[in-house]
């Protein structure tokens, strides 16, 4: 489950927090402002968005900060976003520096737009690395984009789509809105006046309240996050429980009318897949066909798909390091997992020692992934540090399988998806890898599977693992189960 509660946390990024400026084009100008939002999660107080702008005569300089704290088993999980962010006066993005603190990990982006490009350097536990990515003109950051869209005017209507970078994914995508209607809003007893607005981005769906001078009164997403504008002391109080990750995991749940019996042995399952975004949105594979995909009354689609569990491999394994089949970078290191590390590679030489077979070693570095990591409900944000931290759940489990089969010379891919959970009664969002040894076959080291079951319900793949690949299925996708 936690792969979902790593794709909750990071959504926060997307706070607004009550950046201000003028709603109208010829008048905007930006002034030196300070917000603050409690943050909440299906009604429960989750956190806290404290936003700071300074509006100098060369530049625009931002500071963010989004602070949410879930309970868990071993007391409060603490994450953090931090971020430093300078505008030129045409709004144009000319560097951003952004921390991310989970439970004590720290990862840092610093980034900065050179030449239509931008240029960041990525450093954490194990790994430092430089790249770029293209950045047009016009392109704006997901923090930020309000600004652009205040820029031109808000009028009631009006929609069109902007390019974003997503700051803590370091990727771009296309931010869709829309300005709804006018609405009063209600600010501690007195009537603002608001735009309300809709916008997509990366699957996720939020609606604003902006204030004419700009400021966001509330946000609320689809997936059941809600930030709303408040006094300092009262956005920063906790109150006295905290969230728990078991709620959020219950709040989470995709739970199909009837049970499930035994689904570790469960080899062949058909199921109704409902409120998907379009008929293309499940992968297929070996294991998962989609036999019949058609449009819903309400415009959503639902597809019919029949999940085999994976089948033994062929005989005749390929033989170590394999070739990193098509265009994947299935060998290679991210911040999240640091296949070159040392520790990493000399663990993973000596899980494989006396094995050139391919399918033997990744199911050597499985069985001792699932044998060395305590199964809690937390998780690591890095394969390095769910080595050094010895628990977790599947997002660390698979993270630290990764690392270890890519540095054994296994081209692996991180699967996100959903698995039966006889013990919530429903499917639960969560994380698994996938290795090639002349074809690909999945593996699941939190349950310790050589072969996964057919409850594994792949939604996502890729060489890195990005939550928000999930966005467009979390709080919204239902299961009928058909035949199992």
């Amino acid at each position: 489950m936690p792969i979902l509660q790593r794709t909750l946390l990071g959504l926060m990024v997307f706070c607004i927090a009550g950046w201000v400026g003028s709603a109208q084009a010829a008048a905007f100008k930006l002034k030196d402002r300070e917000e603050w939002m409690g943050t909440y999660f299906q009604g429960k107080k989750l956190g806290f968005v404290h936003a700071r702008t300074r509006v100098k005569e060369r530049a625009i300089e931002l500071e963010s900060r989004v602070y949410l704290q879930l309970k868990t088993e071993g007391g409060d999980q603490t994450t953090s976003f931090t971020q430093e962010t300078e505008l030129a006066p045409s709004l144009k993005v000319v560097r951003f520096s952004l921390l991310q603190e989970i439970m004590g990990h720290r990862q840092k982006v610093d980034a900065r737009e050179e030449k239509g490009r931008l240029v960041y350097r990525v450093t954490g536990p194990g790994f430092d690395k430089t790249q770029s990515l293209p950045f047009p003109p016009g392109s704006a950051l997901s923090s930020t984009f309000l600004f652009n869209l205040m820029a031109e005017g808000l009028a009631v209507g009006r929609e069109g789509t902007i390019d974003v970078l997503i700051e803590p994914f370091q990727l771009m995508s296309t931010l869709r809105y829309r300005v709804d209607r006018r609405e009063d809003y209600n600010f501690q007893g007195e009537s603002v006046p608001t735009f309300v607005l809709t916008y997509t981005l990366s699957g996720m769906e939020s609606t604003l309240w902006v204030s004419e001078e700009g400021v966001v009164m509330r946000e609320r997403t689809s997936q059941g996050f809600e930030s709303v504008k408040e006094p300092e002391q009262v956005a920063r109080d906790m109150g006295g429980e905290r969230l728990s990750v078991s709620s959020v995991i219950t709040l989470s749940l995709v739970k199909p009318a009837r049970d499930i019996s035994n689904p570790e042995t469960l080899r062949k399952m058909k199921l109704r897949l409902t409120n998907l975004s379009s008929p293309g949105s499940i992968p297929e594979d070996h294991r998962q066909k989609i036999l019949r995909s058609e449009k819903a009354a309400d415009g959503s689609y639902r597809s019919t798909v029949e999940v085999h569990a994976e089948p033994l491999p062929l005989p005749g394994g390929a033989v170590r390091p394999v070739r990193s089949p098509g265009a994947g970078d299935w060998l290679g290191d991210s911040p999240e997992v640091q296949t070159r590390h040392p520790k990493i590679r000399r663990l993973a030489s000596k899980l494989t020692s006396g094995t050139e077979d391919a399918w033997k070693a990744a199911r050597a570095i499985n069985r001792w992934v699932h044998s060395n990591l305590k199964k809690e409900l937390v998780d690591a944000t890095t394969a390095l540090d769910a080595l050094n931290g010895g628990r977790g759940e599947c997002q660390s489990h698979t993270y630290l399988f990764t690392a270890l089969a890519r540095a054994a010379g296994i081209p692996t891919k991180i699967v996100n998806g959903l698995v039966y959970s006889s013990q919530y009664g429903g499917f639960l969002y969560h994380a698994w890898p996938e290795v090639y040894i002349g074809e690909w076959r999945a593996l699941d080291p939190t349950f310790g599977q050589y072969q996964v079951d057919a409850t594994h319900i792949k939604l996502s793949e890729g060489a890195e693992e990005n939550p928000l690949r999930l966005m467009p299925f979390v709080g919204k996708v239902g299961i009928e189960v058909l035949e199992h």
